[in-house]
């Protein structure tokens, strides 16, 4: 072999390697955590509930409940999974089917305890997040699964008042 190809070979190695562990950083699911916390928010009054589906291709499912506790709000999360990707959020939002960077825009971030990269939306399972102070409830209609980083919908659940 001569010296040239052998040293074209070892340098698209290294370049493939390199390109490779770029494209992994910015394309390859967060590592996700799943929970069971079956204590959450045992005396919060629910608000509203909805059933999240997929968008875009993603896989999105479970159940996300607003509701009210002794601290404020609170989202409670049933059974809950979801397509990892980088810069996946959650997002409460005043359009019921939010699937647009303008309905997201609208609407509040929520960063989830725990979740990875100061609270990206990694976080599988049951379990409770507690909200900031959100203002009035009533006017969140939709909970998004948001991409930041390439403004993709994964997921959305749809919000209706619980009687």
């Amino acid at each position: 072999m001569k010296r040239r190809t052998l040293l074209g070979l070892v340098g698209g190695g290294v370049a493939l390697t390199v390109g490779g562990a770029a494209a992994a950083e910015l394309f390859l699911p967060e590592r996700a955590t799943r929970v069971t916390d079956e204590g959450g928010a045992v005396d919060a009054t629910p608000l509203s509930r909805g059933s999240f589906v997929g968008k875009t291709g993603h896989e999105v499912s479970g159940t996300v409940t607003l509701a009210r506790d002794d601290e404020g709000h609170v989202l409670q999360f049933e059974d809950y999974e979801q397509t990892q990707g980088p810069d996946v959020f959650v997002y409460l939002t005043p359009e019921a089917d939010p699937d647009t960077k303008a309905a997201v825009d609208d609407g509040v971030k929520v960063l989830i305890d725990g979740g990875e990269d100061a609270g990206e939306s990694t976080k599988l399972g049951t379990f409770t997040q507690q909200l900031e102070d959100v203002g009035d409830p009533t006017r969140f209609r939709g909970v998004a699964i948001w991409c930041d980083r390439f403004s993709t919908p994964f997921g959305a659940a749809t919000l209706s008042p619980v009687e």
